[in-house]
């Protein structure tokens, strides 16, 4: 997945992947720099271990609001305080097929491994595109999956509380017309 992070005026693009599935590492490249991140809360309060390579360090993160594809993120490292806006950056993928009907059929697939937490749409349901269709959640961060057309929901593959890896089918649509700007077709 790949993020803008914005910090004291600044536009940076991150792209972040799992280490290995299940481990909580991340790959974090930003400019020419890699990195592996870890990021393990303390227990009972905003402080988390922050993990670079190997190199730990405390930090506190507080969240003023996260609006699904964006968040804001104040972030203490010792007396240094500075906040971060971070969005997504690429769109959702999802996979596209012409059924014998010629209604287009689209998997909307998980932008990254994390933890459903929530699926406001139901199957039988006439979404607009950009509607959310499923919330994933991973690091604290939630991200809103949203319909990349217009159509009606054909079948919900996951439910809240259930994890994803990073690609899953987690809703099928069946397009209702031409609006599939801004999805990813492969």
């Amino acid at each position: 997945m790949i993020v803008e992070i914005i910090a004291r005026g600044k536009v940076r693009r991150a792209e972040v992947s799992p280490v290995e599935h299940g481990s909580g590492a991340l790959r974090v490249a930003l400019d020419e720099a890699v990195a592996v991140v870890r990021l393990d809360p303390l227990a009972g309060s905003e402080w988390w271990r922050l993990e670079v390579d190997g190199d730990a360090t405390p930090v506190r993160l507080r969240t003023d609001g996260a609006h699904g594809r964006e968040a804001t993120v104040l972030v203490t490292v010792g007396p240094a305080r500075v906040t971060l806006e971070v969005r997504r950056w690429l769109p959702i993928r999802s996979t596209r097929t012409r059924a014998a009907s010629g209604a287009e059929r689209i998997e909307v697939c998980a932008p990254m491994p994390g933890l459903v937490t929530a699926t406001p749409v139901a199957p039988g349901q006439s979404v607009a595109a950009g509607t959310a269709v499923a919330v994933v959640e991973a690091m604290k961060m939630q991200m809103e999956v949203p319909a990349p057309a217009s159509g009606r929901i054909e079948d919900m593959r996951v439910r809240p509380g259930q994890e994803v890896a990073g690609g899953q089918v987690l809703v099928v649509l069946r397009a209702s017309g031409a609006d599939d700007a801004g999805a990813d077709n492969r």
